[in-house]
């Protein structure tokens, strides 16, 4: 596996989760699609998006509920295309959604490996891997919700996870979810007293690793606001792919504020 393959298959699978074409991706301009449920999704897609755009730097795509095709085609021809996710559109965009019940809201930034990059592991951290069976042992320590989902029973579920040890001490953990059958994403977690030491990068990059000597493409996602997720990607050899934004149900975004 090489970085050419590594983008090829992140784009594949954004062309099924969005209903598009791989090539709506690579051309400029933008694309808008009707949203549907196709097999080999990720597993977080559980119902048709209202409104899911991505955007790989080139050519932007929209996939939409049939209501609101008509406008998001005005929409996106109004905007280029990374000027759709700037915070005046966002605003436009809700005052829509509202009509539906909707609202703006997963803004998220999506790196990929970069494999020609040499990254830095701090020898001094004492590592261990555990395996998808192993995993649940982990669930005992439940400071790690960055890193591992802490639910054995969804389809989604932690596969893989490298621990971190300092002087005898768990210090973090990185871990990997099956997002779908070719992509498993990285989420890291490291307890306050040991960070700046090094651990996050060197358990996201033995990570990384070991996801792909398993065939499977890691992929790391952040909020565009998180600069110290987004930092530890950069150092961990990875870069920015693509970014995307989703629109849910406003009771499902009230639930999440605790509201």
């Amino acid at each position: 596996m090489n970085n050419k393959d590594i983008w090829k298959i992140a784009m594949e699978q954004s062309a099924i989760d969005l209903n598009c074409k791989v090539t709506d991706f690579m051309n400029k301009g933008s694309t808008v699609v009707t949203s549907k449920l196709n097999e080999g999704r990720k597993k977080c897609y559980t119902k048709p998006m209202f409104c899911g755009l991505a955007y790989y730097g080139e050519g932007l795509v929209a996939s939409v509920d049939e209501r609101i095709k008509e406008f998001m085609e005005g929409f996106v021809s109004r905007h280029s295309e990374y000027r759709c996710f700037d915070t005046p559109q966002l605003i436009v965009l809700n005052r829509e959604f509202e009509k539906y019940g909707k609202c703006v809201c997963f803004i998220a930034e999506f790196f990929l490996p970069d494999l020609e990059k040499q990254v830095l592991i701090n020898e001094n951290i004492e590592v261990k891997i555990f395996s998808e069976d192993e995993v649940l042992a982990l669930y005992e320590d439940d400071r790690f919700h960055m890193a591992l989902g802490y639910n054995s029973d969804s389809d989604k579920k932690d596969v893989l996870a490298v621990v971190g040890y300092v002087n005898g001490k768990i210090a973090g953990v990185a871990g990997a979810s099956n997002d779908c059958n070719k992509m498993w994403q990285i989420g890291i977690d490291v307890l306050p007293e040991y960070r700046r030491m090094g651990v996050a990068s060197t358990l996201t990059k033995i990570l990384t690793d070991e996801i792909i000597k398993l065939g499977k493409v890691p992929f790391y996602c952040t909020a565009w606001s998180n600069i110290a997720s987004k930092g530890n990607a950069v150092k961990c050899g990875y870069k920015t792919a693509w970014v995307e934004m989703t629109a849910i149900d406003i009771e499902d975004a009230m639930k999440m504020i605790g509201e």
